[in-house]
């Protein structure tokens, strides 16, 4: 049996190694021992990842005489930081996507992205998810050949997963009615250099603002929703469902037009996936777990843009989560899962743009040269495009 391993790293954050960010909540808990896991069980979520040994092998079944030759085995490894921004993986656990292209997938739990990057960058590990930031740009530019293969989370009108929220305290008073008003305030993010700060930025220019007009502070999205409690800060990046429990606790409101997907002029990429070179020169491992993917995706949307089966794809994914509570998808504002898998570059480009501006990133790399599309194309053409 051919073993592959997959690792899903933190929504939002891509390679926070190198910038110690981290989407996921910061406990701790044993990490499972890498024996084969059954396929459909998703493993304990929020825990810190140690190094993972060779797995085992095992022969591949033997095909029926009268049947058409099996396909090629692989056991993959996912890395789980209990986030819903892999829905699609999940679904397709749950549905058998993977196990029908002759793919096994094991969930294993991670507490950040900070400890998957070595791995991937070794071939230890396969796939990861993440968007563009100086981290994953410099890794690039010391010769690891990491691409990014296909869409994980965006942020489209009505999928604003991840919201810029004001301290409610400072609206009602009125110190705050325009993005100019926000000067001199402290803005909290999950780390600097990064996709979140370029929100900011973007966000303080629509009042003539910079960066450095404001005080910059990170810290965990947990400790967010209690340095709110304590006024300690004044405005933050949020993901869902954070964003809706601050909210409803009365902390924090929305900024009217403070969703990436505004900011950015209409979508924003807030992950990806990306291969490993040992992985992405599988080719057909690489598009086999393609085709199981994507289908996963299109039954997200099939769920939460038309309805089909709404309540059954919840409960496939929080069986997979951090977040168990299904009431809260009838609150929280979603992530945008393209059905096709496709990769929103020119967001991603505004995020690059931004880093060079800064001086964060002076290297080569561009957004064309670290995406690869092959094996999103290549399930599309297999499925035909989402209707």
């Amino acid at each position: 049996m051919r073993h592959q391993r997959w690792v899903t790293w933190g929504t939002g954050v891509l390679f926070a190694a190198l910038i110690a960010s981290s989407a996921c909540t910061p406990a701790a808990a044993p990490t499972p021992t890498p024996t084969k896991a059954p396929v459909a069980t998703a493993a304990p979520t929020q825990a810190v990842a140690k190094p993972l040994p060779e797995a085992t092998t095992a022969a591949a079944p033997t095909a029926s005489p009268k049947s058409a030759a099996p396909a090629k085995q692989a056991t993959v490894r996912v890395a789980s930081t209990g986030s819903m921004g892999a829905a699609g993986v999940y679904i397709g656990i749950e549905k058998g996507y993977f196990k029908d292209q002759g793919i096994d997938i094991q969930i294993l739990p991670f507490q950040s992205g900070a400890a998957m990057l070595p791995p991937l960058a070794t071939g230890d590990l396969e796939i990861a998810t993440g968007s563009v930031n100086t981290g994953f740009l410099n890794v690039i530019d010391r010769g690891v050949a990491l691409k990014l293969v296909a869409t994980l989370t965006s942020n489209i009108k009505g999928f604003d997963y991840e919201w810029l929220t004001i301290r409610k305290e400072l609206i009602d008073s009125g110190a705050v009615k325009e993005v100019k008003d926000m000067k001199g305030k402290k803005f909290v993010l999950s780390a600097t250099k990064s996709g979140a700060e370029a929100t900011i930025a973007f966000f303080l220019k629509q009042g003539g603002l910079t960066i450095s007009d404001v005080e910059l502070v990170t810290m965990g999205y947990p400790d967010m929703l209690a340095a709110y409690s304590n006024k300690a800060i004044d405005a933050a990046i949020q993901l869902e469902p954070l964003v809706t429990s601050t909210v409803e606790k009365g902390l924090a409101v929305r900024w009217p037009a403070g969703a990436p997907s505004s900011i950015y002029g209409g979508e924003y990429q807030a992950a990806g996936l990306v291969v490993s070179e040992q992985f992405s020169k599988d080719v057909d491992t690489a598009r086999r777990w393609m085709v199981g993917y994507v289908k996963g995706l299109r039954d997200y949307n099939d769920a939460f843009v038309k309805g089909k089966d709404r309540a059954a794809v919840i409960g496939m994914i929080t069986k997979y989560t951090s977040d168990k509570d299904q009431a809260l998808y009838d609150k929280m504002v979603l992530p945008y899962l393209n059905p096709d898998g496709k990769v929103h570059a020119a967001s991603m480009q505004m995020d690059l743009d931004y880093f060079k501006q800064m001086g964060y990133y002076t290297g080569n790399v561009t957004v064309q040269s670290m995406m690869d599309n092959q094996f999103v194309e290549y399930a599309v053409q297999q499925l035909g495009p989402y209707r």
